[in-house]
């Protein structure tokens, strides 16, 4: 490091404990990681366990993830597009919706769980915790075996009345 300041040498010291720390949580993530993308049997696009998930757990644990509130008000100032996808995704509580900082782009494997009248997972209302998410985590309500899609029933959670804020569930008989 010859020829380096001091305050260079410090900088490239900060780095390196930055990618370190940015690779144990990866590390740690990846252990975690019980699901993908894949083919749906029930619809188009699905989420797959890629190894076994035990029974009881939340099969998408991940580092806090912020929120803003925003309200039908916020919304028409948004093109409409936007607020209709949004209002298709993110379910009102009290006409308010919780929407990732980063909006749509961030959106990730939970956001495409599709319905089903017997679900291998649920929300777990009683583990909600606003300042680590703003969505109530998932539970697995039994062993789901790799390769199996993993299913929500849409009729059941914790927002506002979901059959009516969401019209496609009233199609639904899966």
């Amino acid at each position: 490091m010859e020829g380096l300041k001091k305050g260079e040498i410090a900088r490239i010291q900060r780095q390196l404990l930055k990618q370190q720390d940015g690779k144990m949580k990866l590390m740690e993530n990846l252990q975690s990681t019980y699901c993908c993308f894949g083919r749906s049997e029930l619809d188009g696009i699905g989420v797959i366990a890629i190894r076994d998930i035990p029974k009881g757990i939340n099969p998408f644990p991940c580092p806090k993830e912020t929120s803003v509130s925003i309200t039908d008000e916020d919304l028409a100032q948004l093109p409409k597009a936007v607020v209709s996808k949004i209002k298709d995704t993110f379910v009102s509580v009290g006409g308010v919706y919780q929407v990732y900082e980063l909006g749509l782009n961030s959106m990730g494997l939970k956001f495409h769980i599709n319905h089903s009248n017997k679900p291998n997972v649920a929300v777990n209302g009683k583990d909600f915790d606003i300042e680590v998410s703003p969505y109530n985590p998932f539970i697995t309500l039994r062993k789901i075996k790799k390769g199996e899609e993993l299913c929500w029933n849409y009729e059941v959670s914790n927002g506002d009345s979901i059959p009516s804020q969401f019209d496609f569930i009233k199609k639904l008989k899966r």
